[in-house]
This record gives structure tokens, sequence and C-alpha cells, in this order.
């Protein structure tokens, strides 16, 4: 897989996520086996907009192949998909979630593993002389 096609796959799942985050919040909880209170519910809004303004970066820089930014970019992603897989594995272990959250496990390492891959070739145009 090219790394434009990885980054626009995880651009729109960030995106639906986000989506659903920040107009449907309780819907996605009960989705998960959880409830929160108004609280909860405005915290998953503002993560739902901060969701899709990654995505949103993402489908933005997609095209930037070659360029330092995307390659800073991937480093932040993979470390970022490191801790949310800690982070999820952790609530799931803990049975925060139903076993519906076993998918966010598997997406976080996934990902984490793709920019991981992605960043271990990735080369900078300037440095290709």
């Amino acid at each position: 897989m090219k790394l434009k096609t990885f980054i626009s796959i995880h651009s729109i799942l960030l995106f639906l996520f986000g989506l659903g985050f920040l107009l449907v919040p309780a819907m996605m909880l009960t989705v998960y086996g959880t409830s929160t209170n108004s609280t909860g519910l405005l915290t998953a809004r503002v993560f739902g907009i901060c969701t899709i303004q990654l995505s949103l970066i993402l489908w933005s820089c997609r095209n930037e192949l070659g360029s330092r930014i995307l390659k800073t970019l991937i480093i932040l992603l993979f470390f970022g998909n490191v801790l949310a897989f800690t982070l999820a594995l952790h609530a799931q272990i803990s049975g925060i979630f139903n076993s519906l959250g076993w998918t966010n496990v598997a997406l976080y390492l996934l990902f984490a593993f793709g920019y991981g891959y992605f960043l271990l070739g990735y080369k900078i145009e300037s440095d290709k002389n």
C-alpha cells in the first residue's frame, strides 16, 4: 500500500468517528457499552471536533510526499497511535468498554505499525540526491 492511500484511509476513518462523536456522542458511547453525564458528552463532542481537525490535516497533507512536514506528521502519528493503543488496551482490559472496544485497540495498533513502516522507508526529496 502506498503512503498516500494509507493516509487517505486514516483520514476518512477519523472524519467518520469525529462526526459521530460531534453529532451523536451518547449513541457512540452506547455502542461501546458505556454512558456518561453532560460533562462527558461535551468532552466527547470536543474530541469529535479534534478528530475531524486531524482528519482534515491528514487529507490536506496526503499529497505532500517527500516533504519535511509530512515526515514530521508521520512521526507524530506513529507516537500518537502507540499512546492511543496503550490507552485503549488498558481501557479494554479494565472492562470500560464492551467487546467492540477491541476494534479501537486493533485500529490504533494497525495505524501505529503502518506509520512505523512508512517512517522507516520515508525519504525527504531534498535528501534523495
